[in-house]
């Protein structure tokens, strides 16, 4: 009998921990990314990791390797040798002597005489491609990349090749080496993949793959719309809408809301009741006097920076930290403005925003930061720094970097159908082809997203080629957002999804936007009872009075 308690205990306090086990795993992995101050092309390079890391671990400290570093606080540590320098004693021995995984990119790995006495490096050499041994990836690279050329010793594991023969990551033990430091992709891909063995993650599998319908705003044709809604509900596909609730006319600078276009708002709820996850793209999708679903909204093109005056100010380039200061208060109040309008203007119709993409994944560093107390999911590429919206980072997987500051971020990888005008018999072909052959190259990868955008106006047919494409990719799953627990935030107002199901909470006026259209429509619904009060009492004077001269008559007929 003590024998089967002892048994029983056993068999449940394992259940138990295997149930937790996941927990645990996300806890003991702690990655610490650090890198060199010098030079600006650091941080782009620091946060492109730091977004293909946050697939295996959301707990990821950046730090220059000038600061005092403790590296027994982390499991993983990475470092990124941009730069040919000299490193600290303290960080060499802290290296040498660190017990977790470790991974160093390019140059200065010389000064680790112990632990990486593996590697053997020498000059430069070039690269069009790149593949893992042991398995079918290869992926072609669209420019000629630059890596260190890496000398093999006898019997040493290559996990990446260059071009199929030159050596781009090796290995010995829990120590890794990467002959570059440009991430940008397949060479971020090649690294993700290689994380799962770093990590001692097991891949699923399993695919996830999306269709977005994008730039949706009230000018949209409703009926166009309905027919595409229609058709992803007969074929039981969840998809993503991103919704820009204001249409601002380049013309007369007239502002049209949804408040303006009642038929459009039964299409999207109808949407939203089968199968759309509504997506913030924005408040009005631009800055300037551009279109709507043209323009930026969260950054200054024409001057390249983030949103710092408004469109009509004269430009003032900082001279001081107190002018700095004064146009980053500006760019805070235009981002929060924007996304409150934004939430509220969506919600006062009964459509509910469970993510967030930027206008042309054009957003500040900054602009993280004060979208992730409102969102808890972003959709879409990343920009990586301030100094241009042009550099950004499309990861195939999901994750958290900690530059999103706790936001999820959900990728795009098989970009969007453009018509071609040189090619009028078939103007998508091309278009249609580059997003397959995208479509190809990321499906070689575990667990990563096979994500495409659709602009609605480009017709039924269209998109159903897109579906196509989409379901030609085995082992993969239709994402729905409203899976997913996500949180959207924002005063008087809170929205939440988890396991398909959306809860809504908010006052009954949660806006001076709502208050209008209650107000108008109290006052609509006044007048139509007025009405039928007006109409009724005609018809009662009307029938007395016809009805007179019968009583009349009747009692002439009884004298």
């Amino acid at each position: 009998m003590k024998t089967k308690i002892i048994l029983l205990v056993t068999v449940f306090m394992f259940c138990i921990l295997s149930a937790y086990a996941p927990v645990f795993a996300e806890e003991k992995s702690r990655a610490l990314i650090i890198y060199s101050p010098n030079d600006l092309e650091d941080l782009t390079q620091v946060r492109i990791l730091d977004t293909i890391v946050s697939r295996f671990t959301s707990d990821i400290t950046i730090a220059s390797d000038e600061e005092s570093l403790n590296l027994d606080e982390y499991s993983h540590v990475f470092y990124i040798g941009l730069i040919k320098k000299k490193i600290s004693t303290s960080l060499i021995q802290q290296m040498e002597e660190f017990k977790g995984e470790m991974v160093f990119f390019g140059s200065n790995v010389e000064q680790l005489t112990k632990r990486f006495e593996f590697v053997s490096t020498g000059e430069f050499e070039t690269i069009r491609s790149v593949s893992i041994p042991q398995s079918d990836i290869t992926t072609e690279i669209e420019e000629t990349r630059r890596i260190t050329k890496i000398n093999v010793k006898e019997n040493q594991e290559i996990l990446v090749l260059g071009d199929d023969t030159k050596p781009l990551i090796i290995h010995d033990k829990n120590s890794y080496y990467v002959g570059t430091t440009n991430f940008h992709n397949p060479i971020g891909m090649v690294i993700g993949e290689t994380l799962y063995e770093i990590f001692d993650k097991q891949k699923n599998g399993q695919k996830v793959k999306y269709l977005r319908l994008e730039d949706i705003h009230p000018k949209t044709d409703a009926k166009n719309l309905k027919n595409i809604a229609m058709y992803l509900k007969n074929q039981k596909i969840p998809y993503l809408v991103t919704v820009i609730p204001v249409y601002t006319s380049t013309k007369t600078k007239e502002e049209i809301h949804f408040s303006d276009v009642p038929k459009l708002v039964e299409v999207l709820k109808y949407m939203q009741k089968n199968g759309a996850s509504f997506v913030l793209h924005g408040y009005k999708h631009q800055y300037r006097e551009t279109e709507t679903g043209e323009g930026f909204e969260f950054w200054d093109v024409q001057n390249n920076r983030p949103i710092y005056q408004s469109k009509d100010d004269k430009i003032i380039i900082p001279t001081n930290q107190e002018e700095q200061l004064m146009l980053e208060e500006y760019e805070r109040q235009y981002i929060k403005d924007a996304i409150e309008n934004g939430v509220t203007e969506m919600i006062a119709h009964n459509l509910y925003p469970l993510a967030f993409e930027a206008p042309h994944y054009a957003m500040s560093q900054s602009g993280y930061e004060i979208l992730s107390g409102y969102f808890s999911t972003y959709v879409g590429q990343l920009q990586i720094t301030d100094q241009s919206r042009k550099s950004t980072y499309g990861s195939i997987t999901s994750g958290k970097p900690s530059f999103l500051h706790g936001m999820t971020s959900i990728p795009e990888t098989m970009g969007y159908i453009e018509k071609d005008i040189r090619n009028p018999e078939n103007p998508f072909a091309e278009s249609l082809q580059n997003m397959k052959s995208m479509g190809d190259d990321v499906s070689q990868y575990s667990d990563g997203y096979l994500g495409a955008f659709y602009h609605p106006y480009l017709g039924l047919d269209t998109l159903k080629e897109v579906i196509k494409i989409l379901n030609s990719f085995p082992n993969t799953t239709w994402l729905d957002l409203k899976q997913l627990p996500n949180k959207v935030e924002v005063e008087n107002v809170l929205i939440q999804s988890k396991n398909g199901e959306v809860t809504i909470e908010k006052n009954i006026v949660s806006s001076d936007y709502e208050m209008n259209i209650f107000v108008k429509n109290s006052f609509m619904y006044v007048l139509i009872l007025g009405g039928l009060l007006f109409c009724f009492a005609v018809y009662f004077i009307a029938a007395r009075q016809n009805n007179m001269p019968t009583s009349n008559l009747k009692r002439d007929q009884a004298k």
